[in-house]
């Protein structure tokens, strides 16, 4: 053996922020000179110094070094013992080296801060804070909470149980504000209060706070309710009291310069009992029925919607809906079938997407696919053809939805199905008949 080393004490203990000495004393062990470095294991090397660091000793010779430790003042500095070593290592022989062990004992410390957020909250009747409490010692500490000063004009909720915080670490802890009673109008009552935190070292902090509740009707609101009131007033007056009567004056003028005109173009007539109107017939120009073979209900073909003869000679206007719904994942189509004995000129339609779903959707007419459209490209869609797409008699119009994925409808939850509608406008004719054949 090369050298002995000797701690002045083998236990130690220092509070964070101070510093404890360890006298170490090295002797020559050999029979030349020698020097020797002095380090310390097991211990941040930030948190000690050693001096002098090196030492040079004839044979049979020994001296001193000391060890300080200086452990920071910080939460991330954890209480407790620390194992540390001190190794001396000789310079022409260091496989030599020796360790010898000592026990550094970190003292607690305790500080924690606190503070409410907000320091102040209005509400209606019920406002929400927050505890917010920062353990910057290096112990975890075991929290309480009380509420020590208020009014018995609100109640407050606040954990039960004390709250555990780890060192180096913040805790966030609810407390509730409940007025009592509902406060209608007037001005904003301050209520306030005062909260007790309570830590492990028995040291209680006050943490200062505000609850302001608002009036359930505000002044500002009743000013505008009497503004609003008294235009009101001034409206029905103008009313009642120039514009009425200048309406019916202008009204009763109309009437009799029209039948004063009517008088002088047809000269005076005797008077006749007013005519019993004709009953409406089937034939009456303007008088067909609509036609439309759909149910009406979610899923099915909506009711047509006729004109008249403004779809031409031999035809009439006609429109009708089709909407359903679909699985996701899943497809489904709904028709319209054109009646028997009658042909649709389809001129224009509207596809609409209302949920904003995902998948495709395909119209088809007799057979022929007219267009197909992504889904999540549109909420609504319109096709006009110049030229009439024809669909003779007992085809179909069809409407397929592939449902991938329901949209979310706006202001309420996303949708369980895909729901699309189809509306088909033009002209139902009778179809062209051909002449018979001459002999």
């Amino acid at each position: 053996m090369r050298a002995s080393a000797n701690l002045g004490s083998t236990a130690v203990s220092v509070a964070p922020g101070g510093e404890v000495e360890v006298p170490v004393t090295v002797r020559n062990a050999g029979d030349t000179v020698e020097a020797y470095q002095i380090e310390i294991l097991g211990v941040p090397d930030e948190w000690v110094t050693v001096e002098p660091p090196t030492l040079t000793l004839y044979p049979a010779g020994s001296d001193t070094v000391v060890v300080t430790f200086r452990p920071p003042r910080s939460s991330r500095v954890d209480a407790g013992d620390r194992t540390f070593g001190v190794r001396v290592v000789p310079a022409e022989y260091p496989d030599s080296a020796l360790v010898e062990e000592g026990v550094l004992t970190v003292e607690p410390f305790y500080e924690v801060a606190a503070q409410v957020q907000p320091p102040s909250r209005s509400a209606v009747r019920t406002a929400r804070y927050r505890i917010d409490t920062d353990n910057l010692g290096n112990v975890t500490e075991q929290v309480s909470f009380a509420v020590a000063e208020g009014t018995d004009q609100v109640t407050f909720t606040l954990p039960a149980a004390p709250v555990a915080v780890p060192n180096g670490t913040r805790a966030e802890t609810r407390l509730r504000v409940r007025a009592r009673r509902l406060l209608w109008w007037g001005e904003p009552k301050q209520y306030p209060f005062t909260v007790e935190l309570t830590p492990g070292d028995g040291r209680v902090r006050t943490l200062d706070a505000t609850f302001v509740q608002r009036p359930v009707i505000s002044a500002g609101l009743l000013k505008l309710l009497a503004a609003l009131l008294a235009l009101l007033l001034v409206l029905l007056a103008l009313w009642f009291g120039l514009l009425r009567p200048q309406v019916e004056t202008a009204a009763r003028e109309a009437v009799e310069a029209e039948n004063a005109r009517r008088v002088a173009q047809d000269g005076p007539q005797s008077p006749s009992p007013e005519p019993v109107p004709p009953a409406a017939s089937p034939e009456a120009p303007g008088g067909a029925p609509g036609t439309g073979d759909g149910q009406g209900t979610d899923g099915g073909v909506g009711p047509g919607g006729v004109g008249g003869p403004a779809g031409g000679p031999g035809g009439e206007q006609f429109s009708v809906a089709i909407t359903f719904r679909t699985s996701p994942n899943g497809s489904a189509e709904r028709s319209y079938t054109v009646p028997e004995g009658r042909t649709f000129l389809l001129t224009d339609f509207l596809v609409d997407n209302v949920q904003g779903d995902e998948g495709t959707l395909t119209v088809t007419a007799n057979g022929v696919r007219v267009v197909t459209y992504a889904l999540e490209n549109f909420r609504n869609q319109d096709y006009h053809s110049v030229t009439p797409i024809r669909v003779p008699e007992r085809a179909r119009v069809t409407l397929t939805v592939v449902c991938r994925r329901p949209g979310q409808p706006a202001n309420a939850p996303r949708a369980t199905t895909c729901r699309e509608s189809l509306y088909l406008n033009g002209v139902l004719t009778a179809p062209p008949t051909t002449p018979p054949a001459e002999d």
